[in-house]
């Protein structure tokens, strides 16, 4: 339990700087683009490209945040608890949207990517992927704890 409630102080942090990362993001290149109507003629999505890359972090940091309840939820309930097993599934689903929006992004700029850059981008977001099955895998797994648990405690 104490890995865990590492793991969860860590992800607080880590979700404390990425929120700001995204208020920053939209403040300084989003809102911007919008008010002032600025010409991105070398980006491929044009004025709309700042604004799909927030909202690409936006839906990392919903996955992260997920993750974050989850863990919260296993220091509060204990390991198996239905809460988690929701939390889980939901941030795997807000991951495995990121990496497939991630391949469609990666593949539309293409144009403005070196080779090794596309490559590396087309590996992190397989295993962001990855990451995301991972957690559907994991809720389950729970799952099945928690329905071995209640049988467990109705049996005693």
């Amino acid at each position: 339990m104490k890995n865990i409630n590492l793991l969860y102080k860590l992800l607080l942090f880590i979700n404390i700087l990425f929120l700001i990362l995204l208020l920053v993001l939209i403040v300084i290149l989003v809102i911007p683009d919008f008010l002032y109507q600025k010409p991105h003629d070398d980006k491929v999505l044009g004025i709309f490209n700042h604004l799909v890359i927030f909202c690409r972090g936006l839906l990392l940091f919903m996955g992260l945040f997920k993750i974050q309840q989850a863990l919260k939820a296993i220091i509060k309930y204990g390991f198996y608890n239905k809460v988690s097993e929701v939390r889980f599934k939901k941030g795997g689903l807000f991951l495995i949207l990121f990496g497939v929006i991630g391949f469609i992004f990666n593949i539309i700029i293409k144009s403005e990517l070196e080779l090794n850059v596309f490559i590396t981008n087309f590996v992190q977001y397989f295993f962001v992927l990855l990451v995301g099955l991972g957690l559907f895998v994991f809720s389950d797994f729970i799952k099945s704890g928690t329905i071995l648990k209640e049988e467990n405690d109705l049996t005693i």
